[in-house]
């Protein structure tokens, strides 16, 4: 959260004229939620292969134990959460540090690791100590890794907690360093798996660097040092809430999550939301937050690829709430996601970040709905979020107008925030980037929706009567609208093997990417009777249920011999394709392939 300079009440007074001077505009449809349908297959549950072994003989396991975080390394963290302070922008909560170089030894490596031999293949642990550390987290080099190699954590503090497996195939971004999950405790621990009979000695796994951080999930994020701070006591837990009574309003706290991300030298804690889209053929996770939280302080900005190295070091905590109110024990349906997140959009004068997560959503998460109309004053508005990283809390208040914070670069954006004061909580570091939610109907049904996400602002537990300015949806909804309401997105997700019953021997198989593309490819046979592959790499949807796109064939090298990239010839276009469906299941695939026309009918193939 930022702190901010009281704003000019003639400013927001100027600006409340202003917006009732512009003639009215035709308001936008809303959006609303949806739950997070379960995945189409379960994932793996994590397992440890040789902790049996590891626990007869301990040598099995390589152990690097760091000396104790020095005053060095506390005081560059205390320059972080005191010096914003003192220039008066407290933004997100600093809770960790990567070590210093010249504080940590020699870290592990494939090469330095004792592997065993276990069915099919080999394991191998390692583990690394911080001394006093709430939490750990790991970088590693992972470029170059077999896709098919695992990867198991656990913390000391709670050892059976497993988390994983995780494949370094499914890890989006393995040319920068990987950062593991969170784990409770000083020492994390790592089991590898490598499948195969080859020795995994020689694979270029290795450890980088270690984020020590001062707070955890198990101790709700509450501090371990003086250093960092606590939450307010003016806070609401969410089961306290009366709201929390309401369906609609728990739907809506389901779609925030807590973030914990790595920028630089330090770990920090954020809060973002989960948002539905128009799409109704698939469910991406888009990602609403503030760009404070990823951003420098001051000019030069972060780019797009740098954002991205960010967002690669991303965990959620969702469910992250006390499980009865006030209870300070950490519900049961707590889930930590460690997959990262895909760098879509940011904005550093209205202060909007927008990502793509790369897991796919807990089960009983939330795709929250949203309001792309310009809010009013005098509306009523909630806030979800984790102060101080705290456990879920909740805040009410009125929006007062729109405003323009004074510190720089959000300063340079007029009216583009709404000013906000609470009757009921309050937020803090850590609640940057949680949503303002407005309740509204759609269809006869309740549904609290997005409007904008905390940018930060005077309000605390000791100024009850202070501003928090938010992000506005509205202005954001321009730049975000190709991806949360996209033009002629496809009914349903169509990826599957598709043929003609009637015609056994040739059929088409189609993955539809999260962007809507759709890649085919078509076995079949020539007019010579000899079979052939067309490939449909790319189109365009010209309706929900229609999709059409040029045809390729090629030819290359033999599977069985050396490759030779001389010998890969693509062809000119041999036609187009327009693939027609007309329900989920059913379509007709029309082509025209060297100036043959004809049409066959398509359906998904029974499994």
């Amino acid at each position: 959260m930022r702190n901010r300079t009281i704003s000019s009440r003639l400013r927001r007074i100027a600006a409340l004229l202003l917006a009732a001077a512009l003639p009215a505009m035709a308001e936008l449809p809303i959006v609303p939620g949806e739950p997070a349908q379960p995945p189409k297959q379960m994932a793996a549950a994590p397992q440890l292969r040789i902790e049996a072994k590891v626990e007869a003989q301990p040598s099995l396991r390589s152990r690097v134990q760091l000396p104790a975080v020095t005053d060095a390394e506390l005081a560059a963290l205390r320059a972080i959460n005191a010096g914003e302070a003192t220039r008066g922008v407290a933004k997100r909560a600093a809770i960790g540090i990567v070590r210093a170089r010249e504080e940590t030894p020699t870290l592990p490596s494939a090469a330095s690791l004792s592997w065993v031999a276990v069915p099919g293949g080999y394991a191998a642990q390692m583990s690394i100590t911080s001394p006093d550390a709430a939490a750990l987290r790991v970088s590693f080099a992972l470029a170059g890794v077999p896709a098919d190699v695992q990867m198991v954590f656990f913390g000391s503090n709670d050892p059976a907690q497993l988390l994983g497996p995780v494949r370094v195939g499914d890890i989006a971004d393995r040319t920068a360093a990987w950062w593991s999950p969170v784990t409770d405790g000083p020492t994390q621990t790592v089991e590898f798996f490598s499948p195969g009979a080859t020795d995994p000695a020689s694979l270029g796994l290795r450890a980088l660097a270690v984020s020590h951080l001062f707070a955890g999930p198990s101790g709700r994020f509450e501090k371990t040092t003086q250093d960092i701070g606590t939450a307010g006591t003016c806070n609401v837990d969410l089961p306290c809430s009366s709201l929390n009574s309401d369906p609609a309003f728990v739907n809506a706290a389901n779609a925030v999550a807590q973030m914990v991300f790595n920028d630089s030298q330090f770990e920090y804690l954020c809060t973002g939301t989960m948002l539905n889209d128009t799409d109704p053929s698939s469910q991406t996770p888009w990602f609403y937050g503030a760009n404070h939280c990823f951003e420098n302080d001051s000019p030069p900005y972060k780019t797009p690829a740098q954002m991205q190295t960010l967002a690669n070091t991303l965990d959620t905590l969702w469910f992250f709430q006390s499980s009865s109110c006030n209870s300070h024990t950490v519900s049961s349906a707590y889930r930590e996601l460690f997959g990262g997140a895909t760098y879509v959009y940011n904005n550093p004068t209205s202060d909007v970040l927008f990502l793509r997560l790369n897991d796919t959503p807990p089960a009983g998460a939330y795709f929250a709905g949203w309001d792309p109309n310009t809010i009013s004053a005098g509306t009523a508005v909630v806030d979800v979020h984790h102060p101080q990283g705290d456990l879920k809390k909740v805040s009410q208040g009125t929006v007062l107008g729109f405003t323009t914070p004074t510190d720089p670069p959000a300063s340079s954006g007029f009216d583009q925030y709404i000013g906000i004061q609470w009757s009921s909580g309050t937020t803090e570091d850590g609640s940057s980037g949680s949503p303002i939610l407005t309740l509204g109907q759609f269809s006869g049904e309740s549904q609290y929706l997005v409007r904008g996400g905390l940018w930060g602002g005077a309000a605390s537990c000791s100024n009850r009567s202070g501003e928090d300015i938010f992000s506005r949806f509205d202005l954001a909804y321009p730049s975000l609208a190709s991806y949360l309401a996209p033009a002629n997105a496809p009914a349903y997700d169509y990826t599957d093997l598709w043929w003609d019953p009637n015609e056994s021997g040739w059929g088409l198989s189609i993955a539809q990417h999260p962007s809507h593309m759709i890649f085919a490819a078509w076995f079949t046979y020539g007019s010579d009777g000899n079979p052939i592959w067309y490939t449909l790499p790319s189109g365009t949807w010209t309706s929900p249920t229609t999709y059409t796109g040029s045809l390729y064939s090629a030819s290359g090298p033999a599977a069985n011999g050396p490759f030779d990239s001389t010998q890969v010839v693509v062809t000119p276009p041999v036609g187009t394709a327009t693939l027609s469906f007309s329900d989920a299941s059913d379509g007709t695939l029309s082509y025209t392939v060297n100036g043959v026309s004809d049409s066959k009918p398509i359906t998904r193939q029974p499994f």
